[in-house]
């Protein structure tokens, strides 16, 4: 299921980090909302995703440094949730504040954190977890709380937990969309497998396997890692506060149909960007390119910061003509081309007519998404599977970069 408006698309703006206003940083934060805030400005975004380590130490006073960024857009949707430095120092106290200032905005969704008793061993009295869901452009959105359970101050380690009631309300979550028919994302601040509790790690891992979950998007890990595994995309995007690799800038996310797809937009590359949607690229596909008639439909996400009308859009597959693709909604374009047997690269090109201009090419193969068996029941072998991925692949693991320079 997709949105009227096109594919489900959103900006993930890596771990932040923030530790003070003279961090060269914070410039970089203003100027990825700024762009962010445009393209959202211009219904080419659905909302802006902050996977949490958001402060270096959790203070008051660098959650600050946030909120006057974040108010200079109000209109920018914002979703976010916590990571372990946002507990740095053993409280959530700061963090909270914020939280229940963004989330319960209309910005935040009006969304406010659930709550419930959840003794922990240290502390029994009751923890306030704040994950929530909604269904935004087709897609039901869950965004889980890893830190509020654990004991993640300096010294103790990390600790990753999301405790019985945060689990059931995933399943119960999960089981609903399903029955909605709609497609599933997670939002998270790090993998499964960093969990510290064995049996959460295989029940997270089986729910998100066994309904079919499209999509984990992540932070924590710093660098841009894909992890498909045949069913879902674990997804993980560099940090904007410590930054290790490469340009510092922001990744796009989408769900296209069966297709979900993701490409980092370097902060130091001038709009427009390209994404190619639909078909999937073979480092992602799970299926065949579906072309019975020997045609197959290319669409493409196109972000820019000028109208439709002031860009144009093509694609070339294996380097041959170039095949106009036009607008079927206001963030995408598309084309229906002859696609022969052994062809393998196809390429899509957008350019404002005034020099700039990028490029994304991919291997296409079809579709990225698989459901799951029916007999995959709760309870079952194919329900309680290993936390997998373990870890992702870095850009620099993945091959040839399916734009050419940069995942």
């Amino acid at each position: 299921m997709t949105a009227r408006h096109g594919v489900f698309a959103f900006a993930h703006v890596g771990d932040l980090h923030l530790a003070g206003a003279d961090d060269r940083h914070v410039a970089d934060l203003r100027a990825i909302l700024a762009e962010v805030a445009g393209l959202h400005g211009r219904g080419l975004l659905d909302f802006a995703y902050l996977p949490g380590d958001l402060a270096e130490d959790g203070r008051a006073e660098q959650y600050a440094l946030l909120r006057a960024a974040l108010d200079a857009h109000p209109d920018l949707p914002v979703r976010l949730i916590a990571g372990d430095h946002d507990r740095q120092h053993g409280t959530m106290t700061d963090f909270d504040a914020l939280f229940a200032a963004i989330a319960g905005s209309r910005r935040g969704g009006g969304h406010a954190a659930r709550r419930h008793d959840l003794p922990r061993p240290r502390d029994p009295a009751p923890v306030t977890q704040a994950y929530y869901a909604e269904t935004i452009a087709g897609v039901r959105c869950l965004f889980l709380d890893m830190i509020s359970a654990g004991y993640g101050e300096k010294g103790f380690g990390l600790d990753f937990r999301l405790g019985p009631c945060q689990l059931a309300w995933l399943g119960e979550e999960l089981a609903r969309a399903e029955r909605e028919g709609l497609p599933c994302a997670v939002f998270a601040h790090t993998y499964p497998d960093d969990l510290c509790v064995p049996d959460e790690r295989e029940a997270l891992a089986g729910l998100i396997r066994h309904h079919g979950v499209r999509l984990m998007e992540m932070g924590h890990t710093h660098y841009n890692e894909l992890a498909p595994d045949g069913r879902t995309l674990y997804a993980a995007a560099r940090s904007v506060g410590q930054n290790e690799d490469g340009s510092v800038g922001y990744a796009v996310a989408a769900i296209d149909g069966p297709v979900t797809s993701w490409r980092f937009k370097p902060l130091d590359r001038a709009l427009p960007f390209v994404m190619i949607t639909s078909p999937a690229d073979r480092r992602l596909a799970t299926a065949p390119l579906d072309d019975p008639d020997g045609t197959i439909t290319v669409r493409a996400l196109v972000l820019s910061e000028r109208p439709q009308d002031a860009w144009r859009c093509h694609l070339r597959v294996d380097g041959g003509p170039a095949h106009p693709m036009v607008p079927d909604g206001p963030r995408t374009v598309h084309a229906r081309i002859p696609w022969r047997e052994g062809a393998h690269r196809l390429a899509v090109t957008v350019t404002d007519g005034t020099g700039p201009a990028d490029t994304e090419v991919i291997e296409p193969v079809g579709r990225s998404f698989v459901p799951p068996p029916p007999h995959a029941r709760p309870g079952s072998d194919a329900f309680r599977l290993p936390a997998w991925p373990e870890k992702g692949l870095r850009g620099d693991q993945l091959g040839p970069n399916r734009n050419g320079r940069d995942w």
